[in-house]
């Protein structure tokens, strides 16, 4: 009676959070509203998986929890240790989302750093080659000063590198 109770809770009180009636619920989820009201009342023993899913995923309700009051206890190894079990599925999809944007971000980061490394390579290599001219007097007009300054730049350049990725981007779930 009390896993009834609970799961009568669960749907009740995520209609009233959504401000959905009985019949709207059964209309969206496609369910006869005799079906779900039976469902709400207790009277369906094992309801099916499926149908708790919709329920689960229209009224952004944990679909662990339904399961768990419908008596499907068995289904809670599958979310056991699971930080996101709590989570609707409309809190997960936008979960999903968010590590969607920061994994595009992480890339464009990653992108940016390898540009700025080629750049930097063709540049020392460039600078390597008219030092190896002034050193073996091959008349360059390149002087050390210039090579010292290109170097500096370069630095800096690589500097921007090795500093480390914004993780405030992190999306806050993580």
């Amino acid at each position: 009676m009390d896993k009834e109770i609970t799961l009568k809770t669960l749907i009740e009180g995520g209609r009233e959070s959504k401000n959905i009636s009985q019949r709207e619920l059964a209309r969206r989820i496609g369910l006869s509203n005799t079906s779900l009201n039976d469902l709400e009342n207790g009277k369906v023993k094992k309801p099916d998986v499926e149908m708790l899913r919709r329920i689960a995923e229209e009224l952004d309700l944990s679909l662990q929890q339904l399961l768990n009051a419908a008596g499907y206890d068995h289904f809670s190894f599958m979310f056991s240790n699971d930080e996101f079990t709590t989570k609707s599925s409309r809190d997960l999809k936008n979960l999903i989302k968010e590590f969607r944007r920061f994994k595009f971000d992480i890339l464009d980061w990653d992108n940016t750093k390898r540009n700025i490394a080629s750049k930097s390579i063709v540049t020392l290599d460039r600078v390597a080659y008219k030092l190896e001219l002034i050193r073996d007097n091959r008349g360059i007009d390149y002087t050390l000063d210039e090579a010292i300054e290109e170097i500096k730049k370069e630095i800096e350049e690589l500097e921007k590198v090795v500093k480390k990725y914004d993780y405030g981007k992190l999306p806050y779930d993580l």
